[in-house]
This record gives structure tokens, C-alpha cells and sequence, in this order.
């Protein structure tokens, strides 16, 4: 009795004996809901029921993927050790070589080691049972554990896929913004075909839900797959210029209030870029290729200049990953069938137009951004699509690749594309001569690549010239896009003579003529274009880029150079004023325009100050700078020719731009107007005036050579790149157009109109912070 007292007594002071509590290893929701657990994180119920946030799991529980990591390492350990199975041959439980190598970088076209992987394995499998993959109870268990994650994941996979395409619109819808976006948008660079859409579209519209439900994306074909992604890229660019009597049909698009369609656009383009991304490199088609250029082009259209560079950069990369650069790398046909063989080739020819177009989209983005490209041009090319005639009714597996007759058959958006592409090859030789820097020892190199923009030039299509045009078809509803197509190809050609130049204006006076007659070019290919176009396509990336750059070097050029090129003054002025008028009418609805109105007054206020008090044209002043714009010339767009200037009775500076880019004066024109400076009478005369009168113009810390030599100081001019990647600002009222006539920049009331950004102490802009011109505007 007296033991038993004892004992009682020591568990009375140890207290109630604890319960053994085990540790929860399922999630905090399945714990609850007594439900079986995964244990992933989230794991498969929780997202399941979009309740990923709730997954949680107590301190202590270990998930699945810590289970796998420790499974794993004891795994290698077996291996390394040589775990046998019954032949005495080790395990091995790992996935193929061939199938890790492109996660490891391995390119899957071509001769690389992963081709060499496939055939060891190839010739492993063939074995059969001479023990070498292995085999017993040991390959069971993994086979079970890689059935299960492989289970998982497709779940997953499955889930998230679903989720994204439910954000789909109704087909009617998606059919209204279809054809807007091919009336619109495709034209500019044909990347979509509307047949082969319209293929995938009903393909996809009667696909049955069961499939995707039971074996979601996987079941699907690889362009099938991520077609979706392709009808998010084409309906949100389709609501970048979606008419206002149609914005009442889509409201119930929206989903939150105050959303404008620009948000719902950019909403379903990330959509659709997500959806690429569920697959991964490993699963990519030419459908993935047409979303990733559409990206580049929502991203700018949208003021998204820098994304849309680096998305043009991973297109070309996911591109080359498919083989598009070789023309080795061509798929082949499936059988050897008739329509299985043209199938195939209509193939080809799509993917070689697709990276003749990255090609182009590089090239052109490196030359306006000053930044370096994706190709590597040394490399070579694919060989160039052909210009094919086909019509929307036709058949691809019954109709052969036949190229178009010139002037007999129509043109397509192919066809201007093919030329634009020879137009900027010599942007290619532009960018290998920048590399000598803006002082070669031979400038024989700039004139043979001259001489190549001269002759493409001359032998353009006669569709699309300016001159003269063919119109023939015209009127034709497809192709309504020709005369637009006419003005952005001669852009396209002043535009490679600026490039040319644009190194060398603080060096060479030959180079700073021909950059003075490109960019007048380029202005009057922007107003012409702008008088075609609706307010709804005032977003249209060729409206900014054409103006900007053409106005910033006309300005700093005149402002450096004031008593060069006398003849050209008041027609630059005009321009430059029409510019700003344009940038100002289409503020709201452009936002790379918006962001440069302030800089494009405060340098086009310099040049007034410069070279004389030139008074805005009349329209400035009345507020009717889209009527006047719109009635500037006498003719319409369509039969425009290469009138300059062509304004009403007040106008001045008249002139016209000559077949290769040169600009003959306004002594052309009868009661041609006096000019607004005084003009020496000759070259000679003009050199002396202008070494006498510059140098008490120069800023603080900036010398003018006595040789003529220019300003070796200042730093290679990109005002596209200084805009967006320096945040070039200039701080003004948004009410005035222009700053007064006795505008001082280096004043303390006219601080607001200096420049300001990351730029360096090297660069215009500082020097034209600290510019001081002549007080009377004539030195």
C-alpha cells in the first residue's frame, strides 16, 4: 500500500500524462475538410478551388517537394553506391538525357548534343533486355512516383489553362474585332494570314469541352494549342482603334468602372502572353511566333517602345529554336502526297516571311534606338519568301506556290513587305560603319552605301511610288491601304539616308545637307499620312517616330550650323511648326507624341531664336490646326504627289523633294516669298559671316574649330533612345505652343523650357541648355 501510495503521489506532482499528438502533414484546408492531401504547395484541391492563398501547412509538416528533394538524395546515394537489380545492372530513375537537355540551353534543331543524346537512347531502347535501361521493382516505384508528379502537373497545367481562356469574349465579339483588326492593323506587317486564321478559328470554336476538360491542353495540336493566345494578341490590338460607334457594343466587355478599352486591351494581351508562357520554349510553333510579334506591336503601339525591343529579341530567339534561319530546318512534308507537299511549302513560305519580318523589325528598331540587335547579319538569311498570288477563296493543299505577275496581278501586303525589306537592307552596312565612329578615314563606304538607297529607290515598284503611282487598283476594299502603303515606303527610304548621315552633321557639312533633305522627306510623308488617317489611327507608331527624329536634327542643325543651307530655312520652319501642331492635335491620343510635345517646343523655340523671329503659320494662332492641316494641300492623299508646303494663299516655304531624296528651292515656285533672314550672297560669304558671328554664340566650355571641323565634343545624336531611355523632359505650360519671341533659355523665367534627363554633359540637349543665340536672331 505504501508503494502504490508513492506512485500516486509522483504522477500527482508530474501532472496529467499528454496526449501523443502527431504532426499534420496535409494542408491546413484539407485538414479541415478532411480531405487527402497532395502536399504540394498550393496543393491540387486548393487550386482546385482557387484557394491557392489558403494553402498553408503547420511548422514542422514537410510538403511533397521536400520529400522528393530527401527521396532524391537518398536516390543518387543508392545510385552512386550501385543499387542492382536483378542482372546486377545499376537502377537509374532519372528522366532521359534528350528530354533535360533543352532545359539545359541545348538547341533542338540542328547538329548539337542533343541529337547525340536521342540516338544513344535510341539505340539503348533497342537493346531490349540486354540490361542497359535497367529494370525490377525498384524502376515500379519510380515509374509510379514519376506517374503521379507527371499526374500533377498536368492537373495543374490543365487548371491554369482553362482559367485563362474563360477570359475569352463571346464569339461574336471575337469576330467583329477579327475583321477590324484585319482591316486596320494587318496590313502594316501581315502577320496573321486571315485564311489560316479563320481555319484555327473554327477548329477551335467546335472543339468539344470534354477534350480540354479530361485532357486538357496536351490533347491538342502545337498551333491549336496556343491559338487562344493568338485571339487575345488580335482582339486587344483590334480595341487600340476600335471605332467610337462600336465603343457602346462592347461595354459589357469591361468589368470594372472608369476601365477604358485601352486597360480591357492591355488585360488581354498579357492573357495571351501568359498563355505562351504556361508552355515554355519546349512547346513552340509558328502560331507562338505570331503572338510574340503581335506583343511587340501592342507594346508600341502602347508607348511600350523599350518591352516591344526586347520582346522583338525573344520572338527572334524562339524563332531560330524553330529552325527558322536555316533553310535546312524546314519542316518536311508529313507523307508524300500532293496536298500533304503544298501544305508544307505554304508552311515554309509563312515562316520565312515571319523572320524576314523580325529581321526587318530589328534592323529598324537598332537604327532609330541606337541599340544593338538580335541577329547576328553575318550569319546569313533564310532565303526570302515568294510573292505568291492567292486569293481567300483557294485551297492550300490544292494550290502551288506561283509567284505574282508585276502589274498584272494585284499587290499584296507581302509585296510591300518584300520591298521594305530590300529598302533597310543598307541599314544593315549603316550599322557596320558605326563602328568607325563619326570620323572614318574613308568616306568612299558612305557613298557606295549610298548609292545602294539610290538605286532601291529607283527601282520601286510602280504601285508604290510617289511619282506617278500606278492605281490601278486603287479602289479595290483590300486593298485600301495603298496610298497609306506609298507614303510610309518613302519614309522609309529618307529615313535610311538620315541614318546614313545622322553620324556624321557635326563633322561634315555634304552630311548635313543630305540628313536636312531626308528629314524634310520624312515631314512631308508625315503630313500627307496624317491627313489620310482617322483620329483613331493617330496611335500609329510612323505618326511619332518619322516626325521626332526628323524635327530634332533639322533644329540642332540650324541652330549649330545657322548660316548653312540658307535655302532650306523657311521650308524647315513650316515643317517644324506643322509638326508640333500635329504633336499638339494628337496628344491624347498618342502617348509617345504626348511625351514629346514639350521637347519638340522647347527645341523647334531655339531654332526660332536661332535663325530669326519666324511667326507661326496663321492656323497656329486661330486653334484650327487640324482643318488647316487637313486642307494644306490641294489634292487628296491618294493623288498626292510630292508637293512640299502646299498651303493656302499665306503660305511660305514652298518646294518639292526630288526623285533621290534632294529638295530643290522655292525659286521653283512663282511668288516664291522673301526670306524671313537675310542670305549671304554667296557660299564664300556666308563661310565668313558665319566665323565671325559664332563664336560669341558658342556657351561657356564649347569651342567652334577654326578649321571647320565641326564639334568633335558632342556625343552621337539618338533623340528616339534619349526620349525613352534617358526620360529627355522638358517642363512647360501644356497652353503654349511656342515660348515668347524674347524667350532666353539661360533666363530664370525661361528655366522651365530647358531640357532635363539622364543625359550626359557630352550631348545636345546640354549644349542646347546652354546655347545662347543672338539677341536680334541674324548674329
Amino acid at each position: 500500500m505504501a508503494d502504490i501510495e508513492v506512485a500516486v503521489n509522483v504522477r500527482a506532482e508530474r501532472g496529467p500524462t499528454k496526449k501523443r499528438r502527431r504532426i499534420v502533414i496535409s494542408c491546413t484546408e484539407c485538414h479541415r475538410r478532411k480531405q487527402k492531401c497532395d502536399r504540394e504547395l498550393p496543393c491540387g484541391n486548393c487550386r482546385s478551388r482557387n484557394k491557392e492563398a489558403h494553402c498553408a501547412y503547420e511548422a514542422g509538416a514537410p510538403t511533397a517537394r521536400e520529400h522528393e528533394t530527401h527521396a532524391g538524395l537518398y536516390s543518387s546515394r543508392d545510385d552512386h553506391h550501385g543499387s542492382s537489380n536483378g542482372s546486377g545492372t545499376p537502377t537509374s530513375r532519372a528522366e532521359p538525357l534528350s528530354s533535360m537537355a533543352p532545359s539545359w540551353g541545348y538547341g533542338q534543331t540542328g547538329a548539337s548534343t542533343l541529337s547525340f543524346l536521342q540516338k544513344i537512347e535510341r539505340a539503348s531502347t533497342s537493346d531490349g533486355d540486354d540490361g542497359l535501361m535497367g529494370g525490377g521493382a525498384g524502376d515500379d516505384e519510380g515509374a509510379a512516383a514519376a506517374g503521379r508528379a507527371s499526374y500533377q502537373e498536368t492537373f495543374a497545367l490543365k487548371e491554369k489553362y482553362k482559367g485563362l481562356i474563360r477570359l475569352l469574349p463571346a464569339r461574336m465579339y471575337i469576330d467583329q474585332l477579327a475583321d477590324i483588326f484585319f482591316k486596320e492593323f494587318n496590313w502594316q506587317y501581315y502577320l496573321v494570314e486571315p485564311q489560316a486564321f479563320r481555319e484555327l478559328l473554327e477548329q477551335w470554336t467546335n472543339l468539344p469541352f470534354k477534350v480540354l476538360s479530361a485532357r486538357g491542353p496536351e490533347a491538342l495540336s502545337p498551333d491549336l494549342r496556343v491559338f487562344p493566345a493568338l485571339l487575345f494578341e488580335v482582339i486587344a490590338t483590334a480595341m487600340l482603334v476600335l471605332p467610337k460607334a462600336l465603343h457602346e457594343s462592347f461595354e459589357s466587355l469591361k468589368y470594372a468602372g472608369n476601365m477604358t478599352f485601352e486597360d480591357l486591351a492591355g488585360d488581354y494581351s498579357e492573357t495571351g502572353i501568359a498563355i505562351i508562357n504556361l508552355f515554355g520554349p519546349k512547346a513552340l510553333s509558328t502560331t507562338s511566333i505570331q503572338v510574340g510579334f503581335l506583343r511587340a506591336g501592342f507594346l508600341k503601339y502602347t508607348a511600350n517602345v523599350t518591352e516591344s525591343w526586347h520582346q522583338v529579341g525573344k520572338t527572334i530567339r524562339d524563332a531560330q529554336e524553330l529552325g527558322m534561319h536555316r533553310d535546312a530546318l524546314d519542316p518536311k512534308p508529313t507523307s508524300n502526297d500532293v496536298e500533304s507537299v503544298l501544305l508544307n511549302q505554304w508552311q515554309v513560305e509563312k515562316r520565312r516571311h515571319l523572320y524576314m519580318m523580325l529581321a526587318s523589325w530589328d534592323i529598324h528598331m537598332c537604327l532609330i534606338l541606337g541599340r544593338p540587335g538580335a541577329l547576328d547579319w553575318r550569319h546569313g538569311m533564310p532565303t526570302l519568301p515568294i510573292d505568291a498570288r492567292f486569293t481567300m477563296n483557294s485551297d492550300r493543299s490544292k494550290t502551288p506556290v506561283i509567284p505574282r505577275e508585276e502589274g498584272r496581278d494585284p499587290p499584296t501586303p507581302l509585296t510591300r513587305n518584300l520591298f521594305l525589306y530590300k529598302t533597310m537592307i543598307p541599314l544593315r552596312d549603316i550599322q557596320d560603319l558605326e563602328s568607325e565612329g563619326p570620323c572614318p578615314r574613308d568616306f568612299s563606304k558612305v557613298h557606295k552605301v549610298q548609292q545602294k538607297i539610290m538605286e532601291n529607290h529607283d527601282n520601286t515598284p510602280a504601285v508604290f511610288r510617289i511619282e506617278n503611282p500606278d492605281r490601278q487598283w486603287d479602289n479595290e476594299p483590300d486593298l485600301h491601304w495603298l496610298p497609306q502603303a506609298r507614303c510610309l515606303c518613302e519614309q522609309m527610304f529618307h529615313f535610311t539616308l538620315v541614318a546614313l548621315h545622322r553620324p556624321y552633321i557635326f563633322h561634315r557639312e555634304e552630311s548635313r545637307v543630305e540628313v536636312i533633305k531626308g528629314s524634310l522627306g520624312m515631314l512631308e510623308m508625315q503630313r500627307q499620312l496624317f491627313v489620310g488617317l482617322p483620329p483613331k489611327s493617330w496611335k500609329n507608331w510612323h505618326l511619332f517616330y518619322g516626325s521626332f527624329d526628323a524635327v530634332t536634327l533639322l533644329a540642332t542643325i540650324y541652330i549649330l550650323f545657322p548660316y548653312e543651307n540658307a535655302e532650306y530655312r523657311e521650308l524647315v520652319m513650316q515643317h517644324c511648326h506643322w509638326t508640333v501642331e500635329r504633336f499638339a492635335t494628337m496628344k491624347d491620343t498618342n502617348l509617345l507624341a504626348k511625351s514629346a510635345l514639350g521637347v519638340l517646343r522647347a527645341v523647334v523655340a531655339r531654332l526660332v531664336k536661332a535663325i530669326g523671329k519666324c511667326a507661326p503659320p496663321p492656323p497656329s494662332s486661330t486653334g484650327t490646326s487640324v482643318d488647316f492641316l487637313r486642307n494644306s494641300s490641294d489634292t487628296p492623299l491618294s493623288t498626292t504627289g510630292r508637293t512640299l508646303g502646299s498651303t493656302p494663299a499665306s503660305s511660305v516655304g514652298q518646294g518639292s523633294i526630288g526623285g533621290r531624296g534632294s529638295v530643290e528651292g522655292s525659286s521653283h515656285n512663282k511668288a516664291a516669298p522673301e526670306p524671313l533672314l537675310p542670305v549671304p550672297a554667296t557660299a564664300a560669304a556666308a563661310q565668313d559671316e558665319s566665323s565671325s558671328a559664332f563664336p560669341g554664340m558658342m556657351p561657356g566650355g564649347w569651342e567652334m574649330p577654326q578649321d571647320g571641323s565641326g564639334f568633335p565634343g558632342l556625343a552621337p545624336f539618338f533623340a528616339m533612345s534619349d526620349l525613352i531611355y534617358k526620360d529627355l523632359t522638358v517642363d512647360q505650360e501644356d497652353d503654349v505652343l511656342v515660348p515668347p519671341t524674347d524667350f532666353d533659355p539661360l533666363s530664370g523665367d525661361s528655366f522651365m523650357w530647358q531640357f532635363e534627363g539622364g543625359f550626359g554633359q557630352d550631348t545636345v540637349w546640354q549644349f542646347l541648355n546652354q546655347h545662347q543665340p543672338a539677341g536680334d536672331g541674324t548674329g
